[in-house]
């Protein structure tokens, strides 16, 4: 017999309950339906509203799920992170409106001015999550880019990958307490003095751990860097835009998460190279995608998978991005060194492995193996020269200059079996 208690709770539930039980089940279709009859019915009405919002957005509905959200922002314009997840599906919507017909690779000369740009990987300043003051460096993280500063302040603009938000005392849900297998980062907003010192100008944010904090962190970490003056990439319509040397130079940064451009998603990050093309003369993707670990050192040009999700056929997106008009593409996620090959005449280095993982990530053979990424690209976005400076994490995680060139063995190796017609191929002094 069912309880009566359990009967009066079966009866009163409505069409909203109905809808998010269908959302948590992944029937998404059904808990559209559902949500639509709650806002009929008049039953928690902005609620049924985000979540329609939700139901659209997985269904791959864009224009659907900002029309929700803004009727959201109507009802309840200060709604928790409505306008993240808005500003998302209307650029979202948008990219799929774009069409690129043929080929748009620049094919003007590759004479006159150009551009010199740095790029290092994985980049965590330490954490003070875990240790607290013991996960962090001194000085404000500019004593870990001390011994490999002067191989980074030279180039019109450096890149790096910022792994995991700049934010003071935001709590984390992300790792249930006692955990071993997760893995989640706060930095100090105070650490992008460290950035400074190693001469870094442009980070992605689109990474797995962006959204450590929540959309609050992410909020934190955009507005930490724009105070210090570095431009940032990551979530959907948040593109760094910089002008040097006479160029004007657009970066874009895609992963495997909701927040940001999706690496699975080839045709909308060409869509997103599309569109910054046409008032850009150079556009750079970076992407965080691929297995990880030692055991991923290879591109197999197809999808790759991690921890059970998705992270891209990156073969596949890098080709497209380049057909679609970007000239320079920048990958890591994978925490090793990847092989690196020129198409049509544009690099593409497939992952620049761990930069620095303060007390935090492996210093293995080959995930303690680093480097910094120099190229001079053409006014047209042709590879002009390039170099690896070849760098080892120390025991702490953090980079010091490798002697030995570990570096450049590795990534002449890699190139030459998984690229040997398009594979870069590094002198003895790491220039290519």
């Amino acid at each position: 017999m069912i309880p009566l208690i359990l009967i009066a709770s079966l009866a009163a539930a409505g069409p909203y309950d109905d809808g998010v039980k269908a959302l948590r089940e992944q029937r998404f279709t059904d808990a559209k339906s559902s949500l639509e009859q709650a806002i009929s019915a008049q039953d928690r009405t902005v609620d049924a509203y985000w979540e329609l919002g939700w139901a659209h957005w997985t269904l791959k509905d864009y224009p659907a799920a900002a029309t929700a959200w803004r009727k959201v922002k109507e009802l309840d314009p200060t709604h928790a992170e409505l306008e993240q997840w808005l500003k998302a599906a209307e650029v979202r919507a948008a990219l799929v409106e774009v069409q690129t017909k043929g080929g748009v690779v620049d094919e003007r000369a590759a004479d006159g001015q150009g551009l010199s740009l740095y790029a290092v990987g994985d980049t965590m300043m330490g954490s003070d999550l875990r240790r607290g003051k013991s996960g962090l460096p001194a000085d404000d993280g500019q004593l870990i880019f001390e011994p490999v500063r002067d191989a980074m302040i030279d180039a019109y603009i450096t890149f790096a990958n910022l792994e995991g938000p700049l934010a003071n005392g935001l709590p984390s849900t992300k790792c249930r307490e006692g955990s071993t297998a997760c893995y989640a980062f706060r930095t100090p907003t105070r650490y992008t003095a460290g950035l400074l010192h190693g001469g870094v100008d442009v980070v992605s944010l689109a990474n797995n751990h962006a959204m450590d904090l929540g959309v609050a962190g992410q909020d934190a970490t955009m507005a930490a860097l724009d105070a210090a003056g570095i431009a940032h990439a990551g979530r959907y319509g948040d593109i760094a835009s910089i002008e040097v040397n006479g160029l004007k130079v657009a970066f874009l940064a895609a992963h495997s998460g909701s927040c940001c451009l999706n690496v699975n998603e080839i045709d909308e990050v060409v869509g997103a190279i599309a569109l910054a093309d046409r008032d850009h003369d150079l556009v750079v993707l970076s992407f965080h995608g691929g297995a990880e670990g030692s055991g991923a050192r290879h591109v197999p040009g197809k999808t790759e998978i991690a921890w059970g999700e998705r992270r891209g056929d990156l073969k596949k997106l890098s080709h497209a991005a380049v057909d679609a008009g970007a000239d320079l593409i920048l990958g890591h996620g994978p925490h090793v060194l990847r092989a690196m090959e020129v198409y049509k005449g544009r690099l593409i280095a497939y992952s620049l492995g761990n930069f620095v993982g303060y007390r935090q990530f492996g210093a293995g053979e080959y995930t303690g193996t680093s480097a910094v990424l120099q190229v001079e690209l053409a006014a047209n976005g042709v590879l002009r020269s390039g170099a690896i400076v070849p760098l080892v994490l120390n025991g702490e995680s953090a980079p010091v200059p490798d002697p030995t060139g570990r570096a450049w063995t590795q990534i002449n190796e890699l190139s030459a079996k998984d690229f040997p017609e398009t594979g870069v191929k590094l002198s003895e002094t790491g220039t290519f």
